[in-house]
Parts: C-alpha cells; structure tokens; sequence
C-alpha cells in the first residue's frame, strides 16, 4: 500500500510511540483511537496502514495526552464523549482536545460533562472543586504551542530543549536547536555512559545532552509503570 502522503509534515506515532509518550497502554491507544469490539472510538483517528503497522498523527497524539490525563483523574468514557460533543455543538470546535479553545473553555466543558454522566459528586468528593479541571487542562495543554487555534508542537515542560513538532522528522522528540533525536542520543549514552563524549562527537552543549537523556528517562520510568496495565 502507497503511503498517504497528507500525514506527512502531521506526525506519524505508532500507537506503541504514542503510548510511550503519554505514558499510557498501546491497548488504550488503539482503543481510544480506532474503538474495541462493538464499543466506537473516541474520534476517528487519522490511521496510516503500511506492512502490518498502524501510525497516527500528532494531533492525534495531543488527544490521547489529554484523554490519559481524563482518565487518571477518574472521568469516565461516557464523560469524555459527552465533552468532545459537547464542544463540537455548543463550542464549535472541530477538535477539542488538541484546540486552543479547549484551553479556555475546557474547564467549562468538563463541568457540564460530567454533571450529565451523573459523576459530579463523586468526583468533586476526591478533588477540591474545580481544581481537578484546571489540573487536567494544565498538565495536558500549557506546554503546547498553537498555530491557527490547533497543537502545533509540544515543548515537554520541564524539558525545555525538547521539542515535539510534526513538521520535523516525523514528530519525534528532537533537541530543537541542534536537530537530534533524543532517542538516539539515549541509546548511545546506554552505550558509552560518558556524557562529555556525547557533547564532544555531537558537538552540543553537555546540558543539552542531559536533558535529553532525562527526557528519554522519564518516558521510560513512566512505560514501566504502565506496562500490563489494560484498563481504559
């Protein structure tokens, strides 16, 4: 099969990329994305099918960020459908969870979402008011940049040197002044364990070098966490 060249500059995550990068299941990325047995997925997601192996894109994958955070904060499924159609009819926005607007109304939209699932009380009994809202929109959206109200790149936030941007290799998290791949600078370094090697052959500043391999870290400490896990 060709590939369908109106992904490129988008992103493309498998969904075991993408489950790495939220720290969640590649399980719960499938079945967010492309549904399970007779239950729909959350949004139609842009799917590219070649040899075997399914991608989606970067907006995509903001989505699924912030479904990750949803569900660690208790909200249901039935919720998280409610709200996308709820900011799809009554906000107009195509694309709630990867849109500026969800930034500033997202708050808004959780409430009424999950007062109709009947959950409010017991949510709002674990979490002070409104605060798991803000948590939820600030954890999954203050870090993103945003071109024409949708996720343009992801700049991890306690990672500044890091950056996620579709239009650039694919989408894979990239030392943005220097243009490599954070992934391959961790591989080496779990090679040669020498960072001023690393800055020295790269020619890159050793703190930028750290903060790589830091970032790589993280992904992993939280894969570990979630590996086995099945739930949606």
């Amino acid at each position: 099969m060709p590939l369908d060249d109106s992904i490129l500059g988008q992103g493309v995550y498998t969904p075991r990329e993408a489950a790495r990068l939220v720290g969640r299941t590649p399980q719960q990325v499938l079945r967010w994305t492309r549904g399970s047995g007779t239950d729909e997925p959350l949004w139609h997601a842009h799917y590219q099918f070649l040899e075997d192996s399914t991608e989606i894109s970067f907006l995509d994958l903001v989505e699924v960020r912030v479904v990750a955070s949803m569900r660690s904060a208790g909200i249901s499924m039935q919720a998280i459908r409610f709200a996308m159609r709820l900011a799809q009819e009554k906000y107009g926005i195509e694309r709630p969870l990867a849109s500026q607007n969800f930034k500033t109304d997202g708050r808004s939209i959780l409430m009424d979402a999950i007062e109709e699932d009947g959950e409010y009380v017991s949510l709002s009994s674990k979490y002070p008011g409104q605060k798991v809202f803000k948590d939820i929109v600030d954890q999954s959206l203050n870090d993103l940049e945003y071109e024409e109200d949708l996720a343009a790149r992801w700049r991890p936030a306690d990672y500044q040197a890091v950056v996620i941007d579709p239009k650039r290799f694919f989408g894979d998290p990239l030392l943005d002044e220097f243009g490599v791949s954070t992934h391959t600078i961790y591989t080496e370094f779990n090679e040669f364990d020498d960072f001023r090697y690393l800055a020295s052959i790269y020619e890159i500043p050793i703190q930028a070098i750290k903060q790589a391999v830091a970032f790589e870290r993280s992904l992993s400490a939280a894969q570990k966490e979630t590996d086995g896990q099945n739930t949606v």
